[in-house]
């Protein structure tokens, strides 16, 4: 091994086995970071570094990849699970979901939180995650060991920082009820919150067939068949769509969370859900522009690719 070799292999040793960034590892060899990085570079072209990718038993690769390309997203994890094992596939996508999150958040942004099933699975799958504040984006749809109260305490404890919690129903029986709750102090500082989060994990409901905790809130309330008939099919927590992803305005006034508008500005929006009743309104999302990324089933992942058509990646790529 040449000279230049040993010293590529010393600066790959400190920076992949030993942990060292690239700054900490200029200050111990007195070179600039910008010298580590090209030796850095220079060991993966030469081989001097080779990387073998493991993936767990239970993520298609292959698949996540043609979902992607299929769509235009800027992640997508496909995940196995047993057919009609509901409560493994939550599990593996929420931990799926848990990684990814982890991976790309970093130090000082502001996660925001919606609820659900898969998303508690997702929360109590976070191992670790950066020094970031959490919102809540959506009131309650269901109980609280799924509401996005108790996720957003529970990220904000691994991650150290501040949770905004919104104490109110996701949906109300009239837009003054909702103005009213809107107008509590403690919401309206999670509201202004809203602004500032820069990645949001959301969940996607279907209206039809049902699988929606939204939908069924919106069913105790009495409004749910008007909805139906105004074309709503999907959901991603306050925010409702068509079939096309087009976004329905008729029970905003009645809503509490964040608006179309709202996650629309939002940099970064993973969605993660999965499931035989789940097609048509995890094609919604996707069509609606407001999803970034996602985490789904194998079967589903394969029902979009299939489904997908060059409109869809062209659509999401000027979105």
């Amino acid at each position: 091994m040449s000279e230049s070799e040993r010293r590529m292999a010393l600066v790959a040793t400190r920076h992949y086995i030993d942990g060292l960034s690239r700054i900490e590892i200029a200050d111990e060899l007195g070179i600039s970071r910008f010298v580590v990085a090209r030796l850095l570079e220079q060991a993966r072209e030469r081989g001097v570094v080779r990387f073998e990718i493991a993936s767990p038993d239970d993520i298609d690769l292959t698949l996540s990849a043609q979902l992607r390309s299929a769509y235009s997203l800027r992640h997508a994890i496909v995940v196995h699970a047993p057919s009609g094992a509901d409560t493994t596939m939550k599990e593996r996508l929420g931990t799926a979901a848990a990684r990814l999150l982890e991976e790309v958040l970093r130090p000082g942004e502001v996660l925001g939180l919606a609820a659900g099933r898969t998303l508690r699975q997702m929360v109590r799958a976070c191992e670790q995650l950066p020094p970031v504040d959490v919102v809540q984006l959506e009131g309650v749809a269901a109980g609280l060991h799924e509401s996005g109260v108790e996720l957003v305490r529970r990220a904000a404890r691994v991650s150290g920082g501040t949770p905004h919690a919104l104490l109110a129903p996701l949906l109300t029986r009239t837009a003054e009820s909702a103005e009213l709750l809107r107008d509590e102090p403690a919401a309206r500082d999670t509201f202004s919150r809203f602004a500032e989060v820069t990645t949001a994990v959301v969940g996607i409901g279907s209206w039809n067939p049902e699988d929606s905790q939204v939908s069924m809130l919106a069913d105790q309330l009495g409004i749910r068949d008007s909805l139906l008939e105004a074309g709503v099919r999907a959901d991603l927590g306050a925010v409702l769509l068509d079939v096309d992803g087009q976004v329905i305005e008729q029970a905003t006034e009645q809503s509490i969370g964040i608006d179309a508008d709202g996650l629309r500005r939002v940099p970064h929006v993973l969605a993660v859900a999965g499931g035989p009743l789940k097609f048509v309104a995890v094609r919604a999302a996707l069509r609606s522009g407001l999803v970034h990324s996602l985490a789904c089933d194998a079967i589903m992942a394969q029902a979009l690719i299939a489904d997908a058509t060059p409109t869809d990646s062209a659509q999401r790529s000027d979105s």
